[in-house]
């Protein structure tokens, strides 16, 4: 099967994922015939049923013969002993990674495509609506919901088409990009690339593919990406707070409140006033200056953009507003990575809340073990932390790695006064509400189902203030 032919049916294995349902959906808008299977139904699921495409809780070998598609799709997480991967070669079925069919489906589009350790979900959240909101119908395909669209993927008629580029298995390579982002490059997947050094590497060949007519849009705060940038040759735009970049991002002072507002300074000296709702801190707004220089380098009116992005509602799971309850205001966020919880934790310190108090939990026992001495100090702008179990993410436990770990490591190399490891998640919930006051942020951390300890947080509260009551 060609690449470059039409395609009139495709399953996908593992499709409730987040960057799997989102290509699935834009397939399914394009008029293809999607079906795909899971383990487990999911948000993104039954957002697909809704959407009218079959998917199969469990995976079968009688599915591939039953909707007998034209090609296959996997997601990272599928081994080639998925029975439905089996069957599809026995048939002889084409099947492809997902980043495959991403690169398929961007065709002849400009390709504005987002990578880095951190803050990719954000940034081409905020490059989709930006672009979106100036009437210019992007497609994009993100790896989380994009807050006021309610999807993670969309098909545009717009010539724009915005993704967010995994490289946790290096599949990103597929891509075919006009502009590549870059926010960052740190030690992160080391199960798949073994050094830094790979991961560098590999984001070197990522940021080769613009081409000689393309651009690497780097953030010039990090020295050593701006260097691997421009050693491929390409054209390279700089943007951060350092006075050196070509788009300088000016910080106003700080406030109570989810909103940040700021100037980006652009390569002419002018600048252009920037606000963004809900999503404070710096990380945030280096995520915003990168989408301002996104629409200078696609030629764009800049001044228009910038009161575009100040439409960008966020994205679904960081720093996510869940609710209030007794004074106390409850945010989610996905950040799992040390870097990505002292920023976060760094722009909740900043908001004039009385404390932080977060609740974390780790993500992945492969992560936790070869990332524990940076989580130490990742921690300090939290008064108070409360560490959970580790989420496995389909891992198998190491011996000697639990929450335990990080609150040794907090203990040793942190300024945490008060943290304790709560496995349990009731005595977790029935801890926080002794423990709160009014005034405080609670802040729920990571990647995993630590999402629903907020709103089982606010149902407690609220089941003490009515016992109160009566």
């Amino acid at each position: 099967m060609s690449d470059n032919t039409t395609i009139s049916s495709a399953h996908f294995i593992g499709i409730g994922g987040a960057g799997m349902s989102g290509i699935a959906l834009v397939l399914h808008e394009r008029g293809c015939k999607v079906t795909g299977s899971d383990l487990k139904a999911s948000h993104y699921v039954r957002e697909l049923e809704a959407a009218g495409i079959d998917v199969r809780v469990g995976h079968e070998a009688a599915t591939i013969d039953e909707v007998a598609p034209e090609v296959v799709v996997t997601s990272t997480a599928i081994p080639e002993s998925n029975p439905e991967v089996i069957r599809a070669r026995e048939l002889g079925i084409p099947i492809w990674p997902r980043a495959k069919m991403l690169s398929w489906l961007s065709g002849t589009q400009r390709t504005v495509a987002v990578a880095g350790t951190h803050g990719k979900t954000t940034t081409s959240s905020m490059i989709a609506t930006m672009l979106d909101r100036m009437g210019l119908d992007p497609s994009f395909l993100i790896g989380g919901v994009v807050e006021g669209y309610d999807t993670n993927g969309r098909n545009g008629s717009g010539e724009h088409f915005v993704c967010e580029a995994d490289e946790s298995d290096g599949s990103f390579l597929y891509l075919n990009p006009s502009v590549v982002v870059v926010t960052n490059i740190e030690a992160d997947h080391l199960d798949h690339y073994g050094t830094l050094e790979n991961i560098e590497k590999t984001f070197c060949t990522f940021m080769g593919l613009v081409g000689e007519e393309g651009t690497v849009v780097v953030n010039g705060d990090v020295a050593h990406v701006a260097d691997l940038a421009r050693s491929t040759g390409r054209r390279v735009v700089t943007y951060g707070f350092d006075a050196s970049c070509d788009y300088v991002c000016h910080a106003g002072p700080a406030g109570h409140g989810l909103a940040s507002n700021f100037e980006v300074e652009l390569p002419s000296g002018s600048r252009v006033p920037v606000t963004i709702s809900s999503n404070p801190g710096r990380h945030n707004m280096a995520n915003a200056t990168a989408a301002i220089a996104v629409a200078d380098v696609l030629g764009l009116d800049v001044p228009a953009a910038a009161s575009a992005l100040s439409q960008f509602k966020g994205a679904r799971r960081r720093f996510t507003h869940v609710g209030d309850v007794a004074g106390v205001t409850v945010v989610d966020d996905y950040g799992h990575h040390p870097t990505e919880v002292a920023a976060t934790l760094g722009a909740a310190r900043e908001l004039g809340f009385s404390r932080v108090v977060c609740v974390f939990q780790p993500h992945r026992y492969s992560r936790t073990q070869s990332l524990a001495r940076e989580f130490g100090p990742a921690f300090d702008a939290a008064d108070v932390l409360r560490v959970m179990d580790v989420f496995p993410a389909g891992e198998l436990p190491i011996p000697g790695v639990s929450g335990k770990t990080i609150v040794s490591s907090v203990r040793e190399h942190g300024n945490v006064a008060d943290v304790a490891y709560v496995p349990n998640r009731k005595a977790l919930i029935e801890g926080l509400c002794d423990l709160v006051r009014p005034g405080d942020l609670l802040i729920t951390q990571g990647a995993g189902d630590v999402t629903s300890v907020g709103p089982a947080f606010i149902e407690a509260m609220r089941e003490r203030e009515d016992g109160r009551r009566s």
